[in-house]
């Protein structure tokens, strides 16, 4: 049975019994719903209360009830609050930084003409490969190497090939099987935008990542086993 009423509650972080000194705290304004969400606060008012929680304060919600509008104050304690966040706080810390859809398609841009991967590139792999590590179940990369048109294309077919080359090797250097890897090579043909200045043309010499879920093929079943 719902309790609270539609409209503006107050929010408080209230000062324990054994904090004499201290005054609550008014965090401001709520508003209740009739949601299965009672209310929502502010970025702010969260940190504050959380603030408060990790001080021995409790969450106060002090609004009218559904019906008779009499006031109602809605208090929780804050027991065992400390030992709960630190488990809250080791758990996050074990999350990974992206998703699939983040790293699902990558470009590792080769700034300069050469074919050697910078820093940035190797962070950006990094990061795939941290997922790749978390998530079995993604186990193909393809990769497709781009140029510029600043050379001839035999020219430029090559650096394409000696850039996804290069990403191929970084990757297989840190644990990535050489045959779960699919590379092709295409010179100047896909340029993402018209190679009309310095800036675009960088914006043109990349590596493309791709990652890829295949089902593992069925097990081969077991010979048959002649009855004597």
């Amino acid at each position: 049975e719902r309790w609270l009423g539609a409209g503006s509650a107050t929010l408080l972080a209230a000062a324990a019994p054994w904090q004499p000194s201290r005054s609550d705290i008014n965090l401001g304004v709520v508003t209740v719903s009739g949601g299965d969400i009672p209310f929502n606060s502010t970025q702010l008012q969260a940190g504050r209360l959380l603030s408060g929680l990790l001080e021995g304060r409790s969450p106060v919600v002090r609004h009218r009830t559904m019906h008779g509008g009499d006031t109602l104050e809605i208090r929780l304690l804050p027991a065992r609050f400390g030992k709960a966040y630190e488990d809250y706080r080791a758990c996050t810390a074990k999350l990974l930084p992206v998703n699939f859809d983040q790293v699902r398609q990558s470009q590792i841009g080769f700034p300069s003409s050469d074919v050697v991967l910078d820093a940035q590139g190797r962070a950006r792999l990094d990061v795939v490969l941290q997922y790749m590590r978390a998530d079995p179940n993604v186990n193909r990369i393809e990769l497709d190497g781009h140029s510029d048109n600043s050379g001839n294309r035999l020219l430029n077919r090559d650096l394409s090939r000696r850039r996804a080359l290069a990403v191929q090797e970084y990757l297989v250097a840190n644990g990535i099987a050489l045959e779960q890897i699919t590379l092709r090579f295409h010179g100047e043909r896909y340029p993402l935008v018209a190679n009309s200045s310095e800036a675009n043309r960088a914006k043109n010499r990349r590596v493309t990542l791709r990652l890829a879920r295949e089902a593992a093929p069925p097990a081969p079943s077991a010979p048959a086993v002649p009855s004597s």
